[in-house]
């Protein structure tokens, strides 16, 4: 038993509290997804169905382990449902445009988990694109502001964690213990975790990257 902090650590506690944060993430995932699920599609059967196979799908045990994965598809299903409930409304109300920017902070929050989150902005490139399209009025001025501060929040999820890292390992440290990932032209410690810990190729993270 180590003290940190004034905080007694004990090794079998980190493990079961990452158990317990996980499981909860993924129970609450299903749910998020089955309520995501009747706001695009309308059928509570089918959303169930789908929220059922997000359970027991052969991912479901990896979803259990002490691991990333399970809160970012919380997240990420949060994200997502308040995107649609946005998005798919007929009506263009202040409320929906605060909904597309929480849409992009959840998602914004999701990409500390996982990099790959910044997929999740494709969306608001997508419907920023379509709105450009239309002619300029009050309402769709204020939506394109919402589109761009919650995609703003998504790449701001992504760039922070990143900034930190590189102040802590790279910013003032001599050059013979800088980590290799410090001196590459897009240095990211995402993909040297992947690539020096997982084993990853750094082609395969090219392509994500």
């Amino acid at each position: 038993m180590v003290t940190s902090l004034g905080v007694q650590q004990r090794d079998t506690l980190e493990p079961l509290i990452g158990i317990i944060v996980t499981n909860v993430s993924h129970l609450l995932s299903a749910l998020v997804l089955y309520k995501l699920g009747v706001t695009v599609t309308k059928k509570s059967q089918l959303s169930f169905v789908a929220a059922v196979l997000h359970i027991i799908s052969p991912a479901g045990l990896f979803l259990s382990a002490p691991f990333s994965e399970s809160p970012y598809s919380l997240l990420a299903f949060t994200g997502y449902l308040f995107f649609a409930k946005a998005v798919l409304s007929d009506r263009r109300t202040v409320a929906h445009d605060v909904s597309l920017v929480a849409s992009g902070l959840w998602f914004g929050f999701a990409v500390n988990f996982r990099s790959n989150g910044m997929l999740n902005g494709i969306p608001f490139a997508f419907e920023l694109l379509r709105e450009l399209s239309l002619p300029p009025t009050a309402t769709s001025i204020r939506r394109r502001l919402a589109l761009i501060v919650g995609g703003s929040a998504i790449a701001i999820g992504f760039i922070v964690p990143q900034l930190v890292a590189y102040l802590t390992y790279c910013h003032g440290v001599p050059d013979s213990d800088l980590r290799p990932w410090c001196t590459r032209r897009l240095p990211t410690i995402y993909s040297f975790v992947q690539e020096h810990y997982w084993l990853v190729k750094r082609s395969v993270l090219s392509i994500c990257y």
